[in-house]
């Protein structure tokens, strides 16, 4: 799970590759970042990286997640 202490919100299943159970748990506040999101929740304001350097980590945790599952970085479906 990628999430911040102060995201309390839902969490949700991110699966990059639509037809295959490969993927792992964001917060809300995450899984936005990833569909366009650009203005700063309350909370994020604390924190000391931008909104695109948070999407970047995501975004690396998915092609970790997807490389050891065994799948190519070619399989993601969601970007």
């Amino acid at each position: 799970v990628y999430q911040c202490d102060f995201h309390r919100g839902k969490v949700e299943w991110h699966h990059p590759i639509e037809k295959a159970d490969c993927g792992f748990f964001l917060c809300e506040a995450h899984h936005s970042l990833l569909n366009g999101r650009k203005r700063r929740y309350k909370g994020e304001f604390q924190i000391d990286k931008s909104l695109d350097e948070i999407r970047s980590e995501i975004r690396r945790l998915e092609v970790e997640v997807v490389l050891k599952a065994g799948f190519m970085l070619s399989d993601i479906d969601k970007r």
